[in-house]
């Protein structure tokens, strides 16, 4: 574990965007926070990054572990230059590495002295990330890093991301579309209503799930989860139904929360 949520509670209003939530990130390995629609995922990594604070629990980061979030800059600093912003990520982090930032932006078309307002979306989140890659943190939180790119950039980007997994760094990225990880994700956290329906292992998930057919008798030594277009998703390792993929995993425990 790198960095976790030990029941973690957020509170905005009337409104629970979070709900007594635990999880532990691991270092090593992609992890995706996904879920459907206002689930909660990003404040979620809001409260990871240490932007916003629980209303009761706590996140834990592993002592002396260093954190950066991939962010949007809006239009209220439309005269900032890509360079400086480069300067002030250098300030924040001792092992930022001005290499592997300017590889990055020559990949993404962007030059060291544009205007970050003048930028593409595509462009801007490629930037930002561009800037947490190079910070070499320890924790490195994405929020919807994928959102505006191609699938070419989409490709590229994922690559990235499995490398800096692979430098024992904690990746930690939210989506809402799974699919997109489906051969990179090392481990998964779903949300539902801003309850956690799911985390563990892709590789744990994927070796004991199963799809049933819906008219299917089901044994009861399974555990149904929750249905999936027509077919049931079961906790198994047995060899019945189909494979599931982590998308139908996904998908399965969220219908199995609101059902």
């Amino acid at each position: 574990m790198v960095i976790s949520l030990e029941n973690v509670t957020k509170i905005f209003g009337r409104t629970r965007v979070l709900d007594d939530v635990s999880v532990k990130f691991p270092a090593g390995k992609i992890s995706v926070v996904t879920g459907d629609h206002r689930a909660g995922k990003t404040i979620m990594l809001r409260l990871l990054a240490g932007e916003l604070k629980p209303d009761s629990g706590r996140v834990t980061p592993k002592h002396g572990c260093s954190k950066g979030f991939s962010f949007e800059i809006g239009k209220s600093i439309p005269k900032l230059k890509t360079a400086d912003l480069c300067t002030v990520w250098m300030l924040l982090y001792r092992n930022f590495d001005i290499k592997i930032f300017r590889s990055m932006l020559a990949e993404g078309g962007i030059a060291e002295n544009s205007r970050f307002l003048h930028l593409s979306n595509a462009q801007k989140s490629w930037f930002s990330s561009s800037l947490l890659i190079a910070s070499n943190a320890d924790i490195m939180i994405f929020d919807e890093p994928l959102k505006y790119f191609d699938s070419e950039m989409k490709l590229r980007f994922l690559e990235i991301l499995d490398n800096a997994a692979k430098q024992d760094k904690a990746v930690i990225v939210s989506s809402n579309e799974i699919v997109d990880f489906e051969k990179s994700a090392g481990f998964v956290a779903a949300l539902s209503s801003g309850n956690l329906v799911l985390s563990g292992e892709t590789e744990t998930l994927l070796a004991s799930h199963r799809l049933m057919p819906g008219a299917s008798t089901i044994s009861p030594d399974f555990k149904v989860i929750g249905p999936v277009l027509n077919e049931r998703l079961v906790e198994t390792t047995d060899e019945v139904g189909r494979s599931a993929t982590l998308k139908e995993i996904v998908l399965g425990y969220v219908n199995g929360s609101s059902s």
